[in-house]
């Protein structure tokens, strides 16, 4: 088969492998009974982690647009894993927080995501682990910046 340019990029091996990893976490999922992506999951995460936020701060700790961070949290609402707060004097901003519903679930999916993690690294030592993520985290302020 011929050498694509892409087998030479880090940016294009790094798509493959998010789209790899989410895939893996969503069939590690779906065989363990729940219906909930990865995405989801991200959101949930988020507020258990910082507690309580309106959409926009959720979008850019998420790296996600406001128009995707909407279509999440409404799916997650009409599923009671999170609700919508309204801010006192402006009828319009909203805090979206995590139920306790959505604290049941990001509790029993937890160790399922820590175990596709940890599954989906087994082949790299702890030492090219660390140095992976850091290299990754270096691409990522890069990008950040701009």
């Amino acid at each position: 088969m011929k050498k694509s340019p892409r087998d030479t990029s880090i940016g294009a091996q790094m798509a493959i492998a998010s789209q790899l990893m989410k895939r893996k976490h969503h069939q590690a999922l779906t065989q363990a009974g729940y219906k909930i992506t990865v995405e989801q999951l991200a959101v949930l995460e988020i507020l258990h982690i910082h507690g309580d936020m309106n959409m926009s701060t959720l979008s850019k700790i998420l790296w996600k647009q406001n128009a995707n961070i909407t279509r999440i949290v409404d799916k997650l609402e009409n599923r009671k894993l999170v609700i919508r707060k309204a801010i006192k004097g402006d009828r319009r901003a909203y805090l979206v927080a995590l139920t306790d519903d959505g604290k049941v679930l990001l509790e029993a999916v937890t160790p399922i995501v820590i175990s596709t993690y940890k599954d989906m690294v087994s082949p790299i030592t702890p030492e090219e682990e660390e140095i992976t993520l850091r290299t990754i985290k270096k691409i990522i302020d890069h990008l950040s910046k701009k």
